[in-house]
């Protein structure tokens, strides 16, 4: 078996998403932390709006330092 080099989903863009008690995505009321599992990094967000911002930073901090 050879490992793939340049892997479809690499891990350090696997994050886990754990929602809010409160949370009622059916009702468009998301809120919770996302978990960048390769960095360790976390962040909390109240909207889907501040879901995305925390992804596209996470995934463009990335790409200032890729890793080794």
């Amino acid at each position: 078996m050879t490992l793939d080099r340049d892997p479809l989903h690499p891990a350090a863009r696997q994050f886990v998403l754990k929602l809010d008690r409160r949370a009622e995505p059916g009702r468009g009321e998301i809120s919770g932390r996302l978990e960048n599992l390769a960095s360790g990094r976390a962040c909390e967000f109240r909207d889907m709006a501040s879901l995305l911002q925390a992804l596209a930073r996470e995934l463009a901090d990335q790409q200032k330092s890729p890793p080794a």
